[in-house]
């Protein structure tokens, strides 16, 4: 080997000299007997501070195939990585391959026959590789596993996966293997460290990187004041958006190059909808794009190599690009409102300037909403200060443990004891307090679904048939479908939704915000996965308080109580502290005395009844997780103790909405509204672990995570299995619900935060007031506004024409009883006859049928041919004789009537008369589909029609 000929060949391909995080692994690793894991900024080069010295082991010894897998969270990143790693590998004279889940079959068989030296893959494909009876053999050779985006894969199913199986083939090859973990930022170290190299002879070496990189981060609020703003005006109804929408514009055309990160996929499609729009209608040089997770593989590899070649100036994406996919040169990095969490926000501006030495710039374009600027403000602020959250790992994941053991299996045809198996997981830090009845647990469940088998007096563990199949067909990434939202009125499409969250949150009457207004569920249809909504109306009496979509960025509860903090400190002084001034651009002043002044903080909740809307705010800094804990407490309460009142709770990092319905209560604040004052005053008696697992088992979150746990034991597959809330219910007393149990504890609730407010809360530290308005109050608006939705607006409750129009497009037939003559039309054109008698006997005998009018037409043959009727076709006969006195007596409105889904002729004859003393009938008609669309599953269920 030339080391030479390999630092001239690194040298041409722009390695002149090794950063210090290189320098540093090269050290570390040519020692040979030890795993390291490497905390280093982007840009610093920390995939070749693993690589390098990889490739030099590999390249000084035999080069065997297989001696290295590089594993990537992302196929996308696969793609970078191997471009990157096959232009390094050269100098080395060594193979570079990638396989995953997307890589063609060709390319598989040729990897199979001739494995690289070094192979690049996800998670995913890891495990399928390590099973594969062609490359296992090459397993022998391997020494060094490298993990990429280590963070993320801590924080994830797929990732626990990975170090279960990795410790597990340790034991199957009987040997230590070198592992180097990469990433940007980690807050729990020790866990970090006992987790890579678990059981191992091999200690651990945690490498930082001295160098940082500094952050030219600021906090904008847009003011629309330009003539370009005021042309938007004309296309957008809303000034502040307005205002967004030219900063970014502006930016993009003085930075050339620049990201827009937004929280949502829904987000980012809409923003860049809007921004396209405007740069059409202002003529500007802007090519943008949209990138996402949802987006097809060739949408998002086009719309990389085009922002790489600079044929698009602007990407709006999400989480997506956060990782280090190579997309070119970024100058410039905009978060659209709040990252919501400092390491995001780090990970993101990270991508401006992706070189050591270089400062990221970023900008987060925020509202004037008081608490969507200054948490904008604390996050920022706790980034350039370095003050990360600290990752949520989940101990004992049983769904990972059982596929991990269904895996192994595999690579022990021949079996392993149980009780030897048992012994080995539990020497992993991850498993190291599961006990020996749950481990049963997990076994049973593969029994009984004839994953695995067990034999002999040592009660051997084999595999079965099944047990490939289900490690190839199951995943750590719970899949989702899309549930089509639709307008009952108008029929049309209103937007798209996840299929658990639809099935776990949504109930009728709940209210969403989808295309940028509310709407009102009516029903849900689980076998069609049609979802039908009506625009919310509200009144002066009314306030919507909308459900979201999905799982968004948890605020932490250090991050909501410095919020809370810097109100505190804006009332005693009247303006924000000085180092959050520095990172403010305001384009006009913002009151913040007077948008703070009736708020809470951090040592005051504040609980305010508004008497006529029937509403409780809880104005409390206890983040995302803590104030999800606290709405289901306050909700299980109530509904334990006030069961006849219909509870509806919603929460935000800063506040818990609770509506009651069912209730008035006048005078003095007392019943239910006293119920959740003593709550928030007491949350301290109900820190216990009995009474946290009730409210839990209560919640949609609990439904929710079911719904994903379930998949991971392969219980159920959203490609063919039927989802219903009553199905994922029938989980809760199995493994499955054990499972989903702990994920609601680690995902959706903060346990020990929110025992440090209770605690805070009993020790008098943070003080509660009840108090009580008859009207909504500007703090009460600013608390909703954080929603960012339409909170009081008169929106029509029905969209008549619309109606009206998709009732004259429905298909019907008209028969004449008499002589048999038939046509299919659309009720439109029966309307426009204007004649309702037969058009070829003359006679009154025309009736009219929707659907599949088969059966009608053949009762017609069997009356003109004189053959007796069954008893329900004379039924039918009657029936089809009123419609023909309705359609001759009452013409078009017979025809609108019969044409309404759920509308046979008995509920058309009452509709009728009801239009006959002053009744709408287009609204009538309207009411009667909808209470329709509400029963038709049921009708499906017994077998019944749907057409009537």
């Amino acid at each position: 080997m030339d080391l030479n000929k390999i630092a001239t060949c690194l040298k041409e391909l722009g390695y002149q000299k090794l950063t210090e995080i290189q320098r540093k692994s090269l050290i570390e690793l040519s020692k040979g007997d030890r795993s390291l894991v490497v905390v280093a900024p982007t840009g610093s080069g920390k995939t070749e501070a693993a690589v390098f010295p990889i490739m030099l082991k590999t390249a000084s010894q035999s080069k065997r195939a297989i001696t290295a897998i590089y594993v990537t969270p992302l196929r996308a990143l696969n793609r970078d990585i191997e471009r990157r790693l096959k232009r390094i590998g050269t100098c080395f004279e060594l193979d570079v391959a990638v396989r995953h889940g997307d890589t063609p079959s060709s390319i598989r068989r040729s990897i199979a026959k001739s494995p690289p030296h070094i192979l690049i893959t996800t998670p995913e494909t890891f495990n399928y590789i390590i099973i594969n009876e062609e490359i296992r053999p090459y397993l022998g050779n391997l020494e060094y596993v490298i993990i990429d985006e280590y963070r993320d894969m801590l924080e994830s199913k797929r990732g626990l996966l990975l170090l279960t199986v990795l410790y597990l083939l340790e034991s199957y090859l009987n040997k230590s293997l070198v592992k180097v973990a990469l990433t940007a930022t980690l807050q729990e170290e020790d866990k970090a460290l006992k987790l890579i190299s678990p059981g191992s002879a091999l200690p651990v070496v945690m490498l930082k990187d001295p160098s940082t990189r500094d952050l030219e981060l600021r906090v904008m609020v847009p003011a629309c004041r330009t003539e370009v703003c005021k042309k938007i005006l004309t296309h957008v109804d809303d000034e502040a958006l307005a205002a967004r929408l030219e900063k970014i514009v502006e930016k993009a055309l003085e930075e050339k190059s620049v990201i827009v990160f937004t929280n949502t996929r829904s987000l980012a499609e809409s923003l860049s909808t809007l921004l396209r729009k405007q740069i059409e209608e202002l003529g500007l040089e802007l090519k943008l794009d949209v990138h996402h997770g949802s987006l097809s593989r060739s949408h998002r590899e086009k719309v990389e190599t085009c922002f790489r070649e600079k044929k698009l100036n602007m990407l709006v994406s999400t989480s997506s690009l956060e990782l280090g996919i190579d997309i070119g040169h970024v100058e410039y990095v905009m978060q659209y409102m709040s990252p919501r969490q400092a390491a995001r926000l780090i990970q993101r501006v990270g991508r401006s300037r992706h070189r050591l030495g270089d400062v990221s710039r970023g900008l987060i374009i925020t509202s004037s909403n008081i608490l969507h600027l200054l948490e904008a403000l604390v996050i920022a602020r706790r980034a350039r200060n370095g003050l990360l959250e600290r990752e949520v790992i989940i101990p004992k994941p049983l769904d990972v443990l059982a596929y991990a053991i269904a895996l192994y299996t595999l690579l022990h045809s021949d079996g392993v004891p149980l009780d030897k198996l048992y012994n080995e997981v539990k020497r992993h830090p991850l498993y190291s307090d599961l006990s020996f009845e749950e481990f049963n647990e997990i076994v049973d469940y593969l029994l009984y679904t004839r994953i695995v088998r067990v034999k002999g007096e040592n009660n051997v563990i084999i595999p079965t048939r099944k047990t490939k199949l289900y490690v190839y067909k199951t995943s750590m990434i719970p899949a989702t479908r899309d549930v089509h939202v639709v307008d009952a009125g108008s029929g049309g499409k209103v937007g798209v939704l996840d299929e658990e969250y639809v099935v776990t949150n949504l109930d009728p009457d709940s209210v969403i915000v989808l295309a940028g207004r509310p709407w009102r569920v009516v029903s849900y249809d689980e076998r069609e996965r049609k979802l039908y909504v009506e625009p919310a109306k509200t009144s002066a009496e009314e306030v919507i308080i909308p459900h979201w979509e999905g799982e968004n960025i948890p605020v932490e509860f250090s991050v909501a109580q410095e919020v809370g903090e810097v109100v505190k400190y804006i009332k005693e002084h009247g303006d924000l502290p000085e180092d959050l001034r520095e990172l403010l651009i305001l384009e006009e002043p913002i009151d913040c005395l007077r948008h703070v002044r009736e708020l809470g903080d951090s040592e005051n909740i504040y609980i305010d009844h508004l008497e006529e809307y029937g509403l409780v705010v809880v104005n409390v800094y206890g983040g995302s997780k803590v104030n999800a804990l606290i709405k289901d407490l306050v909700k299980y309460t109530l509904k334990t103790s006030y069961p006849y009142i219909k509870v509806q709770a919603y929460s935000t990092p800063y506040a818990v909405y609770i509506q009651l319905a069912g209730i008035h209560v006048p005078g003095p604040v007392k019943g239910p509204v006293h119920a959740v004052y003593e709550v928030i005053k007491n949350l301290k008696t109900y820190a216990n672990r009995s009474l946290l697992e009730r409210i839990a088992k209560d919640s949609s979150a609990y439904l929710w995570r079911i719904y994903q746990v379930a998949q991971r034991f392969g219980a159920i597959s959203p490609d063919s299995t039927y989802v219903s809330r009553k199905l994922l219910e029938a989980f809760s007393d199995t493994i499955i619900g054990k499972e989903a149990l702990k994920e609601v504890f680690f995902r959706d609730y903060d346990i020990d935060s929110f025992i440090e407010l209770a605690e805070r809360v009993a020790e008098g530290k943070v003080n509660v007031v009840l108090r009580r308005y008859s009207k909504l109050q500007e703090h009460h608006i600013t608390l909703l506004r954080y929603i960012e939705t339409p909170l009081i607006k008169e929106w029509p409750s029905l969209d008549t024409n619309s109606f009206l129009e998709r009732l004259l497009n429905r298909r019907v037939s008209v028969i004449c009883l008499r002589c048999g003559y038939h046509r299919e039309a659309r009720a439109r054109e029966i309307v426009e006859l204007n004649e309702f008698s037969c058009p070829k006997c003359g006679l009154a005998t025309l009736t009219l049928v929707k659907g599949d009018a088969s059966r009608e037409l053949e009762l017609v043959k069997k009356l003109r041919r004189g053959e007796k009727l069954t008893p329900e076709e004379q039924k039918l006969r009657k029936d089809l004789v009123e419609r023909a006195i309705l359609l001759y007596r009452y013409g078009d409105k017979a025809v609108l009537a019969l044409s309404a889904l759920g509308v046979g002729t008995q509920e058309a004859i009452r509709i009728i008369n009801r239009v006959l003393s002053g009744a709408d009938l287009v609204t009538e008609l309207y009411e009667c589909e909808k209470r329709f669309l509400r029963v038709k599953k049921y009708l499906k269920e017994k077998g019944g029609t749907v057409s009537d």
